[in-house]
C-alpha cells in the first residue's frame, strides 16, 4: 500500500473550528488534495486560537498544515461561481454548517447538488446531526458530551474533561464514512450524502456506560466499574504529590501487583467497590513516589503508568520512537496515527497563510480576468488578532 492512497482524491474543504479541519487533516495525511475555501476577512477562526507563536496559532498549524487556502466570499455571486467550478473537479464536499445553511447559501439540497455533481461525496459534520429537537441549536463538546452521557460517569461529582471527546471522534466517524463512501462510489459511480453528528459520535463513546445500564441506571457522579468504581481501575496520587494510573483490570495482574507490594490480603478485593478499599489503595499509593512506582510496575510487567503532563509525554520514549510529532517552523506538527506498510502517512507540512492558493486555483480553474480581478477585489484578507475576535468566531457553533 502506499503511504499516500488518497493522491488521486480531491477534498473541497467549508469546515471551521476543530472536528471539520481535523477530519480533512486526516484525509490530507492520507494523500487527498484538500483545497480549504476560507471567508476572505478572517478566515477560520482556529488561526487565531491561542496560543500564537510569532504570529501563528499553534492549534491552527496542526490543523491546517498540508492544505490549500483559497479566500472566497460564498454571498457574493463571483465565490459561489469559483466553488461551483471547484465542485466540478471535486471528490468530496465537507462543511460544518449548521443544517440547510450550506443548501441556502449554495441554493441547492443535497439531492439537487447531487444531480448536479453524480459522483460528489458531500459529508456535513454538524453538532447535532440533520434531524431530532436539537438540530438547529448551537453547541459545542462540553454540550455534545453533556447530553450524550460521557460526563456523568465520574466519580464524585460530573466534571469537564481534558480532552475535546466528541469532538475528535467526530472528525474520526466523518473520515471514516468518506472513505466507505469512496469504496462505495467504485462500485456504483455515484456519491453519497453523509450525515455526520458530533452528537452521534459521542453517544457511540458512551458504549460502556451503555453496557452498564443493563445492570441498573446510573445517576450522575455515580462510578463506574472503569470510572474509578474497582480499586484496581483508578488514578491515584503519589508521595511526590503526583499521580499514577493502575489498571489491573484482569485477575492475574491484580494478583500480580498485591504480591509486589507484600498485600496478599487485598488479592481477594478484585472487584471490590467499597470505599474502604479504595481508600486503602490510596494510603499505600502515598508511601512511594512516581518514578518509584514507575520502576515497580515496570519490573512486575503491570498496566500501570505514570500519569505525564503533554510536555512530558512529547519526549516519552515510546512517543519519540514511534514519531508521533515533529516540529515545522518551531510548531508541532502531528504524524497519522498508523502506519502503512511501515511509513506514515504524512501531508505536506506547510501552514498556509489565508488566501494563499487563490491565485493559483483561480488560474487552474481556467477562470477568466474579469472573474479573477472581482475575486481579488473582494473584502481585504486578514485581520488583527484579538482574543476577543476569536471567541466571537468561535463561541456558538457554526
Amino acid at each position: 500500500m502506499s503511504a499516500r492512497p488518497l493522491r488521486e482524491i480531491t477534498v473541497v474543504d467549508l469546515s471551521r473550528l476543530l472536528p471539520g479541519p481535523l477530519a480533512a487533516h486526516l484525509l490530507a495525511d492520507l494523500g487527498a488534495r484538500v483545497i480549504k475555501v476560507e471567508e476572505p476577512r478572517l478566515g477560520d477562526p482556529v488561526r487565531y486560537a491561542p496560543p500564537p507563536v510569532e504570529g501563528t496559532s499553534a492549534l491552527a498549524a496542526l490543523l491546517l498544515s498540508g492544505v490549500e487556502s483559497i479566500a472566497l466570499d460564498l454571498k457574493l455571486p463571483a465565490g459561489l461561481e469559483v466553488l461551483e467550478r471547484l465542485l466540478e473537479r471535486a471528490d468530496v464536499l465537507l462543511d460544518t454548517f449548521r443544517p440547510g445553511t450550506l443548501a441556502r447559501l449554495l441554493k441547492a439540497t443535497p439531492e439537487e447538488l447531487t444531480e448536479r455533481h453524480p459522483r460528489l461525496i458531500q459529508c456535513s459534520l454538524s453538532g447535532w446531526g440533520a434531524a431530532g429537537p436539537h438540530a438547529p441549536r448551537a453547541g459545542h463538546d462540553l454540550t455534545y458530551q453533556a447530553l450524550a452521557g460521557t460526563l456523568a460517569a465520574i466519580e464524585g461529582t460530573a466534571a469537564a474533561p481534558s480532552v475535546p471527546v466528541a469532538d475528535l471522534l467526530g472528525a474520526w466517524s466523518a473520515v471514516a464514512s468518506i472513505l466507505a463512501a469512496l469504496v462505495e462510489r467504485q462500485r456504483t459511480g455515484r456519491g453519497t450524502v453523509i450525515d455526520a453528528s458530533i452528537f452521534d459520535a459521542a453517544v457511540h463513546a458512551n458504549l460502556t456506560s451503555w453496557a452498564e445500564e443493563a445492570g441498573g441506571s446510573r445517576e450522575v457522579g455515580e462510578a463506574l466499574p472503569l470510572t474509578g468504581e474497582l480499586p484496581g481501575y483508578r488514578l491515584y496520587r503519589t508521595a511526590d504529590h503526583r499521580w499514577v494510573a493502575l489498571a489491573a483490570l484482569e485477575p492475574h495482574f491484580w494478583k500480580r501487583f498485591c504480591l509486589a507490594v507484600n498485600r496478599k490480603d487485598l488479592i481477594r478485593k478484585h472487584l471490590a467497590s467499597d470505599a474502604e478499599t479504595r481508600r486503602q489503595l490510596a494510603d499505600l499509593f502515598r508511601t512511594r513516589t512516581r518514578d518509584e512506582w514507575q520502576r515497580l510496575f515496570a519490573a512486575e510487567d503491570l498496566p500501570a503508568e505514570p500519569v505525564l503532563s503533554a510536555a512530558e509525554a512529547r519526549k516519552h520514549p515510546q512517543t519519540v520512537e514511534r514519531e508521533l510529532l515533529f516540529e515545522e517552523d518551531g510548531l508541532l506538527r502531528l504524524a497519522f496515527p498508523a502506519r502503512l506498510d511501515g511509513a506514515r502517512p504524512r501531508a505536506r507540512r506547510r501552514f498556509p497563510k489565508l488566501g494563499e492558493h487563490t491565485d493559483s486555483l483561480l488560474a487552474e480553474l481556467g477562470l477568466d480576468s474579469g472573474l479573477r480581478a472581482r475575486i481579488r477585489r473582494g473584502p481585504g484578507v486578514g485581520k488583527r488578532f484579538s482574543v476577543r475576535r476569536w471567541l466571537s468566531g468561535w463561541v456558538g457553533g457554526e
